[in-house]
C-alpha cells in the first residue's frame, strides 16, 4: 500500500439540518468527527488524510490531529450539494490514483476496518 497514492477525505458540513453542528458534537470528550481522523490515520494505508469543510472553524480542527484542512466553496456547503460535485471539486485540487471517502458520522469505525476496504479495493483493481 505504501506505493499507493490514496487520500483519504473526510468531509464535514458546518450546516446540519436535523442535528446542528453534528461533527462538533462531543463523544467522551473529542468531537465526532476526530473519531474518523484517528481512524483513517490507524488504518495505515493513506498517503494523505485531508479534512474537508466549507467552514474555517474545522482548520483548527485539522491542526488539532494533524490534518491538511482543505476549504472548499461555500455554494458546496448546502444540504442540497451532491456528494460528486464535493469529491469532484476535492480532486482537483488533490488529484490521486484513489480516494476514500471516511464518514466522521460513523465514530465506531475502526482503522483496521478502513484499511481492509482500501486493501480489499486495490486488490480487486
Amino acid at each position: 500500500m505504501g506505493d499507493r497514492n490514496c487520500i483519504a477525505m473526510v468531509p464535514a458540513r458546518i450546516g446540519s439540518t436535523r442535528l446542528k453542528m453534528k461533527n462538533l458534537a462531543l463523544i467522551n470528550g473529542k468531537p465526532m468527527i476526530a473519531y474518523a481522523i484517528e481512524a483513517a490515520k490507524a488504518s495505515g494505508v493513506f498517503r494523505k488524510i485531508v479534512l474537508n469543510s466549507d467552514h474555517e472553524i474545522f482548520r483548527k480542527l485539522a491542526e488539532r490531529y494533524e490534518v491538511e484542512f482543505y476549504k472548499r466553496p461555500g455554494k458546496l456547503g448546502s444540504s442540497a450539494t451532491k456528494s460528486d460535485d464535493v469529491v469532484a471539486d476535492f480532486m482537483e485540487s488533490f488529484p490521486c490514483e484513489a480516494l476514500a471517502w471516511v464518514n466522521p458520522t460513523s465514530p465506531l469505525q475502526t482503522g483496521g476496518e478502513i484499511s481492509n476496504v482500501v486493501k480489499h479495493f486495490f486488490d480487486q483493481a
